[in-house]
């Protein structure tokens, strides 16, 4: 089913995917001039390759949810890293642009586990949150929800969600 939006973006869920995974399997350009020295060079280089095996990993995960749709992703993209990876059109096929801050061979990486990592988050706090228990605090005279037998707050129960999902390297890096 394809899905459109207000920037008039036609595409489905497995064209979305396939666009991601292509884009995250690019080679980063890096250019061993702006290191100096192979040490730091090598760094920057594990780090990307990290964001490469992060994305691929979400990317996956978001794969597997049939309840995850093209339109979830959709709108993703404009709420996540600044909106800085925009789902586009090019020749009437769905592409992706990416506007770098700084280095882009350490920027597109992040972006696509960004944009992913709040599908996922928004897909967990609309349909897998338990029902939650009121709590009033006599103190400051607040009233909140608490969720799942250790009585977590919305935030810190979906991210304790994705710790035992991803581990808790994934879960520091997107989800914190």
């Amino acid at each position: 089913m394809k899905t459109e939006t207000a920037g008039q973006v036609t595409a489905t869920k497995a064209e979305i995917i396939a666009l991601l995974r292509s884009f995250v399997n690019q080679r980063p350009g890096l250019d061993f001039v702006n290191y100096g020295e192979i040490k730091s060079y090598r760094s920057e280089l594990r780090g990307i390759t990290r964001q490469r095996a992060d994305a691929l990993q979400l990317l996956r995960a978001v794969e597997l949810r049939e309840s995850i749709s093209a339109q979830d992703l959709i709108e993703a993209f404009p709420r996540a890293f600044a909106g800085r990876l925009e789902l586009t059109e090019s020749k009437g096929k769905p592409a992706l642009f990416c506007c770098a801050g700084q280095y882009y061979a350490t920027e597109y990486r992040a972006a696509v586990c960004a944009v992913l990592a709040s599908v996922l988050w928004h897909w967990v706090r609309v349909g897998c949150m338990p029902k939650g228990r009121l709590v009033h605090n006599s103190e400051t005279g607040d009233t909140f929800e608490r969720y799942g037998p250790k009585d977590l707050r919305a935030g810190d129960y979906i991210r304790d969600f994705f710790k035992r999902e991803f581990g808790r390297g994934i879960a520091s890096r997107w989800f914190n």
